[in-house]
């Protein structure tokens, strides 16, 4: 639970729940953009967000740890959930992930940037993730709305400059 994480305890659940739901939702919003979540865009925002449990600090490891472990589970609630529109469904997706601003709000400043621009290259993964050549050159027109995440008030670490921390989502 992310409520034993540090630097995560402070939050109300559901805080930590639109936290947990952001990875899906971001990949139901970019990937189901074009109508159709391919099984290539959700496993590719799977296997990225099981290497950030290994490749960032302690309480980002554990929180994407947790994150990969309950993936699926969450997509295919969400899924289920969500209307099968992409328009109202990306719209209704914006709103709840907008409610992230809140919660970075109150994370401590590097927390927040790291997740920031984690969410923004899972976004951009996701988008890439099928279709053109070599995945290049593979972002929709629907996709190019979602994938910089303009419901997101930037966050940006004091310590790195703003390319490092691009570079490290």
């Amino acid at each position: 639970m992310l409520s034993k994480i540090e630097g995560f305890k402070h939050l109300s659940k559901e805080e930590f729940d639109i936290l947990t739901e952001a990875p899906a939702l971001i990949t139901i919003l970019i990937g189901g953009a074009d109508g159709d979540l391919d099984h290539e865009e959700r496993d590719w925002s799977e296997r990225l967000l099981r290497t950030r449990a290994y490749n960032k600090p302690k309480e980002l490891n554990e929180f994407y740890r947790v994150i990969s472990e309950t993936f699926w589970v969450k997509l295919n609630g969400l899924m289920r959930e969500l209307p099968p529109n992409p328009e109202v469904r990306g719209n209704l997706i914006s709103e709840r992930l907008g409610q992230l601003n809140g919660v970075f709000e109150k994370l401590d400043i590097e927390i927040a940037a790291d997740l920031y621009h984690g969410f923004r290259k899972l976004a951009l993964e996701t988008a890439v993730a099928s279709g053109g050549f070599l995945r290049m050159g593979a972002i929709g027109e629907e996709e190019a709305r979602w994938v910089d995440l303009p419901m997101l008030t930037p966050v940006v670490s004091p310590k790195k400059p703003v390319d490092e921390e691009e570079e490290d989502a």
